[in-house]
C-alpha cells in the first residue's frame, strides 16, 4: 500500500501525471477506501475486545468459580445427607445389638452360671448365649478375677489385643460400652461389650464380649437399590504429632471429589460417602448458571456495536477521502475527526519522499542443550565370603568392630543400604556417627559406599543417635545410617538405619543382609553435604520446653557422643549444669556407656547428693536412652520414670494410648488406666516401640533399658536428652523437690534387668522350648515376647536379648516374699528346660 502511495507522490512531483481527471480521482478514492477500511477494521476489533473480553473473563468466571462453587455446595448438602441417614442406620443397629448384649448379661443362664462360680457352668452358658447370636463372629463369657491382667492370646478366657483388654477394663468400670473396631490375624473385627452382674454377690461378675467380622460391618454400608456411591467406615486416631485416619470397611464406588460426613452415635467411628459419577451428574444439573441470560446480553451488546460500526464506516469514508484529497501540500485540510490529522500530515510527507530501502530484520538463533541424567544400573559384583550373620539383629546391626565389622563388610553393608533407599525412591541420606575409636572408620566406608552408589550424603559429623532421627524429620533426607555402639562396650560398634523415616527392624535388616552378601549394588556418583543440625535441634527442644524455675541438674554423658551438646541445650533451657564424664572419649575410661548397669551410675548418684542437685540423668553411648537419679540419690527405673511422664501427658489427654515393653511394671498399666489413658502392652526394641507409636497414634511411649519416645510435641523417636528436658519442665512447675513429687505412685519390689549369657545361636531356641515346656498353672502366660507370667502376687518374665548373647529376665512382687516366690517359679522351670544353665537368680 505504501509503495502504491509513493509512486503517486512521485507521479504527481514529477508532473508526469495522466491528467488531472478521473484516473487521479480513482487512485485517491482507492486510497481513501483503503486507509477507511482499516480505521473501520480496527474499530470494530477495538469494539469486539471491549466486548469480549469482558464477556470471556465472565464467562470464565461463571464456568470456573461460580458454576463449580455451586455444584460443590449442592453436591455437599446431598452428600452429607446420605452420609447423615447411613451413619443413624448404623448406628441403630450397633444400638439394638447392645441392647441384646445387654439382655443376654441379665439372662438367667448368665446369672445361673455366676451364682454356681464353676467355669464349666460359664462355659455352658456362653455355649447357650452363642445360640442367640447367629450372625456374630465369636462370643465369649469372661470372668472377672481379682487378677485384673488377661493375656493377649486366644483361648478359653484370652482376649486378642490391648483394644478387647481395655474394652472389658471400661465396661467393667461401669463406662458406657461402645463398640470398637480392629485388625487382628488378618480379619477386620468389631467388639462390644457388657457387664454382668450376680444380684446377691457383687464380686461375682462377667463380661459378655460379642465379636462381629468384617461381613456383618460391609452389610451395614447397603442401600436399598443402586449404590449411590462409595460409603467408608473409619475412625481417627490422635498423637504423635498428627491426627490419622484408619479405614474400617467401605462399600460401592465414588467418583466425586466432595465428600459428606457424619459421625455414628456411641461408637468413635464416622462415616464418610463420596458420591457417585452419576449422583454427582444429578446434582450438578440443578447448580447449572444462566448461562441463557448471559449469552442474551453478549448478543445485544454485539448487535450494538454492529450498528455504531455502520454509523461509523461513512464519517471515516468522508473523513479519508478530505485527506486523500489533501495529499498535495497546496491544499489546506479541514477534517471534522481531529485525531485523523496526524494521518493527513504522514501522507503528505510520505508523497514527497524518494523511494527508501527496505528494512531488514534479522533473527538470531539460539540454542539450548538439554540436560541430561545418567541413570544409576545395578552391577554384579563378587559375592562375599560369609558376612557374620550374628551382627545382623532385630533392630540394627551390631559386633565387635574389628572382628565383625572390617572394611569390607562395612563397605558391603553401606552399599546394599544405598540400594535399598535408592529402590524406596530416596536420593539422600544423612550420616552420622558416634565418638568410638571405631566410628571414624566405619563412617568413611559407609559414605565411600553411598556415594558410589549414586546416593546424596548429608554428613552432620559427631552427633547423638537423636540428632540422626531429628534430621531425618528436619530435613531433605528422609532416611540415614547413624554409625554407633549404642550402649555396648568399646570395642563394639555398629549401625542404626532410618529409610523413609523409619527405623529398621526384623525382617528389612535381613533384606540388608542378603543384598550385602550378593554384591549386586546401585552405582552412580552421589554429592557430599556436610551440614551441622545442632543448633537447628537446640533452638527446636529450647522453643518447645518452658521451666519455670532454674533447676541444678548434674549431667553424666559418660564420655559419650551427647557430652558436646546436653549440657548446653540444658544451660539454653535455664537449668545450672554441673557437667559428668563430658569430654567425648571412645574408650569409656570413667563408666559403662550402658545405663541399664546401675554399678556405673555410682559417680552419678555421688555428684547428685554432692551439689545438692534437684536430679541428675545419665546417657548411654548415643543418648537415646537415660537414667535418672533424684536429689537423695535414688534410681528412678524407666518404669517408675514413665508414670511421672504419663500422669503429665494423660492427664492433658484423656483416653491418650501410651505403648510400654514387656519388661515393665504393672503398676504402670494400672496407673495409665486410672488417668484415662490406654495402656498397650509390646515388644522390646526401640524400633519396634517406634512402628507400635505410629500404628497407634500413642502420644508417650518408653521401654525399661532407658527409651522414652514422645509424641506429643515431639516426634516420636527415642531421645534421652529431650526426655530430660521434659523431666526438667515438670519437676520446675511445682513446689516438691523430686522424692516427694513421686511419692504418691506405686510402688512394688522388683529387680534391676538380668542378664544370663547365653550364645546367640541357642538364645532363642532355649526361649521357644521354655514357652513350650514350662508350666505355671496358677498364672497368666503372655508369649508376646518371650514369656511374661502374671500371678496375683506379681510377675516374671524370661526374653531373648535383641542386642547381645543373653536372655533377659525380671521379676516384680507386692513384696520381698512375693518376689522371691515369683522367682523361685521361674528358676524351677527354667532347670527343667535347660539344666547347665548358670541361673543368677
Amino acid at each position: 500500500m505504501f509503495r502504491k502511495q509513493k509512486s503517486e507522490a512521485r507521479s504527481v512531483k514529477d508532473g508526469k501525471k495522466s491528467g488531472p481527471g478521473r484516473k487521479e480521482a480513482a487512485g485517491r478514492n482507492t486510497l481513501g477506501v483503503t486507509v477507511a477500511g482499516d480505521a473501520l477494521r480496527k474499530a470494530a476489533l477495538l469494539g469486539l475486545a471491549m466486548i469480549v473480553l469482558p464477556a470471556l473473563i465472565s464467562l470464565i468466571y461463571l464456568a470456573l468459580v461460580d458454576a463449580p462453587a455451586r455444584k460443590d455446595t449442592l453436591l455437599k448438602q446431598v452428600a452429607d445427607s446420605y452420609a447423615r441417614q447411613q451413619a443413624r442406620f448404623i448406628g441403630k443397629a450397633m444400638g439394638d445389638l447392645l441392647l441384646r448384649v445387654d439382655s443376654a448379661a441379665r439372662s438367667s443362664q448368665v446369672m445361673e452360671a455366676l451364682d454356681a462360680g464353676r467355669e464349666d457352668t460359664l462355659a455352658d452358658a456362653e455355649a447357650s448365649l452363642r445360640e442367640f447370636f447367629p450372625e456374630v463372629f465369636s462370643l465369649r463369657l469372661l470372668p472377672l478375677t481379682e487378677l485384673g491382667t488377661a493375656g493377649l492370646s486366644d483361648g478359653p478366657g484370652g482376649l486378642r489385643n490391648h483394644i478387647e483388654i481395655d474394652l472389658v477394663r471400661r465396661v467393667s468400670n461401669g463406662e458406657k460400652p461402645r463398640a470398637e473396631a480392629y485388625a487382628h490375624e488378618g480379619r477386620l473385627l468389631a467388639s462390644l461389650a457388657q457387664v454382668a452382674r450376680h444380684p446377691g454377690v457383687p464380686d461375682r461378675r462377667a463380661v459378655v464380649l460379642v465379636t462381629v467380622g468384617e461381613d456383618v460391618l460391609t452389610d451395614l454400608l447397603s442401600w436399598p437399590g443402586e449404590m449411590p456411591g462409595r460409603f467408608r467406615l473409619w475412625q481417627r486416631i490422635y498423637g504423635n504429632g498428627a491426627d490419622r485416619d484408619v479405614d474400617i470397611v467401605s462399600r460401592g464406588e465414588g467418583s466425586a471429589a466432595t465428600k459428606g460426613q457424619a459421625a455414628v452415635v456411641d461408637t468413635p467411628w464416622q462415616l464418610e460417602f463420596t458420591p457417585s459419577a452419576n449422583l454427582a451428574e444429578r446434582a450438578a444439573r440443578g447448580a447449572r448458571p444462566a448461562y441463557e441470560l448471559f449469552l442474551l446480553v453478549v448478543a445485544f451488546a454485539v448487535a450494538g456495536l454492529i450498528l455504531l460500526l455502520l454509523r461509523m464506516r461513512a464519517t471515516l469514508t468522508s473523513e479519508v477521502s478530505r485527506i486523500t484529497d489533501s495529499a498535495e501540500p497546496r491544499t489546506p485540510l479541514a477534517l471534522s475527526i481531529p485525531q485523523l490529522l496526524p494521518l493527513a500530515v504522514s501522507l503528505r510527507r510520505a508523497s514527497g519522499r524518494r523511494k527508501g530501502g527496505e528494512p531488514s530484520t534479522q533473527v538470531a538463533e539460539t540454542s539450548h542443550a538439554a540436560k541430561t541424567g545418567t541413570a544409576l544400573t545395578g552391577v554384579d559384583g563378587p559375592a562375599a565370603a560369609e558376612l557374620p550373620r550374628h551382627i545382623f539383629r532385630a533392630y540394627d546391626i551390631r559386633g565387635v568392630a574389628d572382628r565383625d565389622l572390617d572394611d569390607e563388610t562395612a563397605y558391603r553393608i553401606g552399599s546394599a543400604i544405598a540400594t535399598i533407599a535408592g529402590e524406596m525412591g530416596e536420593q539422600t541420606l544423612a550420616l552420622g556417627y558416634d565418638g568410638r575409636a571405631s566410628s571414624g572408620r566405619l563412617r568413611g566406608l559407609v559414605e565411600k559406599a553411598l556415594l558410589r552408589a549414586g546416593r546424596d550424603v548429608v554428613d552432620i559429623g559427631l552427633v547423638p543417635t537423636p540428632l540422626l532421627y531429628f534430621t531425618t524429620q528436619r530435613s531433605e533426607a528422609r532416611s540415614g545410617i547413624m554409625i554407633t555402639g549404642s550402649h555396648s562396650p568399646a570395642d563394639y560398634n555398629g549401625m542404626k538405619i532410618v529409610l523413609k523415616g523409619q527405623t529398621l527392624s526384623e525382617g528389612a535388616i535381613d533384606r540388608v543382609r542378603d543384598l550385602a552378601q550378593t554384591g549386586r549394588f546401585s552405582t552412580g556418583q552421589g554429592r557430599l553435604i556436610q551440614r551441622s543440625m545442632v543448633n537447628d535441634y537446640i533452638d527446636e527442644v529450647v522453643s518447645d520446653i518452658a521451666i519455670a524455675v532454674p533447676l541444678k541438674v548434674v549431667v553424666d554423658a559418660g564420655n559419650g557422643a551427647t557430652g558436646h551438646i546436653a549440657p548446653a541445650l540444658l544451660e539454653e533451657l535455664g537449668c545450672d549444669v554441673i557437667p559428668l564424664n563430658c569430654e567425648v572419649d571412645g574408650t569409656f575410661p570413667n563408666r559403662s556407656p550402658d545405663t541399664g548397669d546401675e554399678a556405673a551410675l555410682a559417680g552419678l548418684v555421688q555428684a547428685v547428693r554432692a551439689e545438692r542437685a534437684d536430679f541428675g540423668v545419665a546417657y548411654d553411648g548415643d543418648g537415646d536412652r537415660l537414667a535418672v537419679v533424684t536429689g537423695s540419690g535414688r534410681i528412678l527405673r524407666t518404669d517408675v520414670l514413665m508414670m511421672l511422664f504419663a500422669r503429665d501427658v494423660v492427664a492433658r489427654h484423656p483416653g491418650a494410648d501410651v505403648v510400654y515393653d514387656v519388661k515393665c511394671s504393672r503398676d504402670l498399666a494400672q496407673l495409665i488406666t486410672s488417668l484415662g489413658g490406654r495402656p498397650v502392652l509390646w515388644k522390646t526394641g526401640h524400633a519396634l516401640m517406634k512402628q507400635k507409636m505410629a500404628e497407634t497414634g500413642a502420644l508417650l511411649g518408653g521401654e525399661f533399658s532407658g527409651h522414652i519416645f514422645f509424641g506429643e510435641r515431639w516426634y516420636g523417636f527415642d531421645d534421652g536428652m529431650y526426655a530430660t528436658g521434659r523431666l526438667a519442665e515438670i519437676l520446675s512447675s511445682q513446689e516438691l523437690d523430686f522424692d516427694d513429687f513421686i511419692a504418691d505412685l506405686p510402688t512394688a519390689v522388683s529387680t534391676p534387668e538380668i542378664l544370663i549369657e547365653v550364645p546367640d545361636d541357642e538364645k532363642f531356641d532355649l526361649i521357644r522350648r521354655f514357652r513350650e515346656e514350662a508350666s505355671f498353672p496358677h498364672g497368666k502366660s503372655n508369649d508376646l515376647d518371650g514369656l511374661r507370667v502374671d500371678f496375683a502376687e506379681g510377675w516374671g518374665l524370661l526374653r531373648a536379648s535383641n542386642t547381645g548373647p543373653a536372655l533377659t529376665a525380671r521379676f516384680e512382687g507386692r513384696d520381698d516374699a512375693a518376689l522371691k516366690a515369683v522367682q523361685d517359679r521361674f528358676r524351677e522351670q527354667l532347670s527343667r528346660v535347660a539344666p547347665d544353665l548358670d541361673i543368677p537368680f
